[in-house]
Parts: C-alpha cells; sequence; structure tokens
C-alpha cells in the first residue's frame, strides 16, 4: 500500500476540482449534530409560590396550573409526537442528501483516476447513478442508531414525566422529598444513558466500518445493498492493517486542523464574550446580541467550509485506498505482442 503517494494524490485532487467541495459541505453539514448545552436548574426551595424576592424566582400558581394541564393532556402528547415525526423526516433528508454527495464524490474520484477530467454537472450525475443503494444502505446503517436516539428521548421524556407528576418540578415538596425522589429516579436514568451511550459507540464504529466500504463496493464494484455489507467486510478485514493505519493518519490530520482553526476562534469567542458582559452593564447589548449572531453564523459557515474539505480529502483517501486494495487502480496499458507464428513487416 503506498500511502504517501495516496495521500498526496488526494490533496491534488481535492486542490484541482474544487466544485467536489460543495459535495463534502453538504456531507459536513448533514452530518451535524445539535450540542446542547445542559443549564443548571435548582428547583424545589429556589421557587416560591408567591412573589416576593430572597433570592427566589417567584412562579404563578396559575402558570403552574396551566402547565399542569397541558402536561396531562393529550396535546402535550401529540406535541412530543410530532417533534418525533419531525425529527425523523430530518434525519432521512440528511441520510438521503449525504448518500447523493457521498456517491457523487467516490465515483468522481474513480473517474478522475481513469483520466477522465469531470465538472460540477457530470460529477451530479454521478451521485444520482448510485443514489438509491447508497440511500438504502446509509439508511440501514443509521436504523440502530436512530433507534438508541429515540431511546435517549424516552429516558428523558419518562425522567420529566415523573419528576413532574411527583411535583418535584413545581416546587410542591420539601427538599428533603426531592433529594429522595431524585435518589430514586436519576440513578437508574443515569445506568440507561451509560448503557446506551456504550451500544451506540459500538455500534457507530461497525457503522463507520461498513459506510466506508460498503458505499464503495456500490459505487465502485456495483454491489447491491445487501451483498456491499460482506464485500465490505471482506474487504476491510483483509486490509485490516492499511485500513486502521489510514484512519489513525486521517483522525490525526482532522485533531490538527481542529486545533489550528480552533485556538483563533476560541480566542475571538472569548474576546467579544469579555466584550458583550461589558456591554451588557449599558445599553449597547442589543447591538452586540446582533453581533454574536452574526459571529456564530460566521463561525458556522468557516467550520462547514473547512469540514468539507476535509470530507473531501478523507473520501478521496478512502477511495484512492479501495482502489489499491480491490485491484481497481489505472494500469499502465500493455504492448500487443503478435501471436506466435505471424510474420514480422520488417521481415518483408
Amino acid at each position: 500500500m503506498e500511502y504517501g503517494q495516496i495521500l498526496r494524490r488526494a490533496w491534488q485532487i481535492t486542490w484541482k476540482y474544487k466544485f467536489l467541495w460543495v459535495f463534502g459541505i453538504a456531507i459536513a453539514l448533514c452530518r451535524g449534530q445539535g450540542g446542547g448545552g445542559g443549564g443548571n436548574f435548582n428547583f424545589g426551595s429556589n421557587f416560591s409560590q408567591g412573589g416576593e424576592g430572597n433570592g427566589e424566582f417567584p412562579i404563578s400558581p396559575e402558570f403552574l396550573r396551566q402547565v399542569e394541564q397541558f402536561v396531562n393532556s393529550p396535546a402535550f402528547w401529540g406535541l412530543i409526537i410530532g417533534l418525533v415525526v419531525f425529527v425523523l423526516l430530518l434525519t432521512i433528508i440528511a441520510i438521503a442528501i449525504g448518500a447523493f454527495a457521498r456517491g457523487a464524490l467516490v465515483r468522481s474520484v474513480n473517474r478522475i483516476e481513469d483520466g477522465d477530467e469531470l465538472n460540477f454537472r457530470q460529477a451530479w450525475e454521478e451521485g444520482k447513478s448510485s443514489f438509491r443503494p447508497l440511500f438504502a444502505l446509509e439508511f440501514l446503517l443509521n436504523l440502530p442508531l436512530l433507534v438508541i436516539g429515540l431511546g435517549f428521548l424516552g429516558v428523558i421524556l419518562v425522567l420529566f414525566y415523573n419528576l413532574w407528576q411527583s411535583g418535584v418540578l413545581r416546587g410542591l415538596e420539601p427538599s428533603s422529598e426531592i433529594l429522595q425522589q431524585l435518589l430514586a429516579i436519576v440513578p437508574a436514568a443515569v445506568v440507561g444513558f451509560c448503557v446506551l451511550l456504550c451500544v451506540s459507540l459500538i455500534i457507530q464504529l461497525f457503522v463507520t466500518i461498513f459506510t466506508v466500504f460498503g458505499s464503495r463496493a456500490i459505487a465502485l464494484e456495483g454491489y447491491g445493498v445487501v451483498a456491499s455489507l460482506g464485500r465490505g467486510w471482506q474487504v476491510f478485514w483483509k486490509n485490516l492493517a492499511p485500513s486502521i493505519l489510514f484512519a489513525l493518519i486521517l483522525f490525526g490530520i482532522s485533531l490538527v486542523v481542529g486545533i489550528v482553526i480552533g485556538i483563533p476562534i476560541a480566542i475571538l469567542a472569548g474576546v467579544f464574550v469579555v466584550m458583550l458582559v461589558g456591554a451588557g452593564m449599558s445599553n449597547f447589548w442589543p447591538f452586540f446580541l446582533l453581533v454574536g449572531v452574526a459571529f456564530a453564523i460566521i463561525i458556522t459557515l468557516i467550520a462547514s467550509v473547512v469540514g468539507g474539505v476535509f470530507l473531501v480529502f478523507s473520501e478521496t483517501v478512502w477511495t484512492l485506498a479501495y482502489r489499491q486494495m480491490v485491484g481497481l487502480e489505472k494500469k499502465p496499458p500493455q504492448e500487443l505482442e503478435p501471436p506466435s507464428g505471424a510474420v514480422e513487416l520488417s521481415s518483408l
């Protein structure tokens, strides 16, 4: 396996055919997962039924009554089901876009290596030719993770519902009762989260292997969806050492790129937060809030472009490596030898 040559060639293709960045950015955006920062909420004694100060946050009894009615009504569960359906639709759309973009990247790089000159329109057509089997493969591979994600959501909903019904979230229980409720519910929730997290990490490992090798079995060798799983595992296992080495190399590159890009962004974000805190004591905070939103959008765009370029490079590396693993690399043309007994022209 020619590691250095594959890495150099992958970067040459990534830099020369910049229209491929569109597909890489699409994959990067579809892979993006919202990271929710958890807030610290102090229930119980920090809520008061009245409206007095003492550092307590007042909650109107009428507001609590309306929330309780909503939670106990069918509309609450209708809202939950609607959100679940919405997330499922977004997930299916993201899988479809990612499958189309990956097919366009893999097949375009393969044609480039075969000596063809491509443009964006031709790369788009390459994505269309392998879209259906790649979408079916990626949907099949992401189905277990989707079920685990719904399991996470179920744990959160059960925890919320039990805490609400017990009165903890409404401030109806004394501190000792709240502590007992938390000691009874939270440990089970933590265990459930840990189990689901471990299972999801193991599944994600196999999903990555089958995505890398199975998708190329479809796009480059024409295997079907089910057959691509066996073919992908066969190629991976037969080339275990090169596969692990390429994965480590790409992980190291992504880590370096993340640090190089992340440090300046973190410094700028820190400076902006300090300025925002200072502006919060004056009348200029709306302006800084708008600047903060614009700054967040710019950071997201920069991260998407950088991530998209790196994904083009990594997908190209895996495509070139797969071509060598299965013997699809373009071989120089050999001169045809005259059949035995044929008379050469020079002898006439």
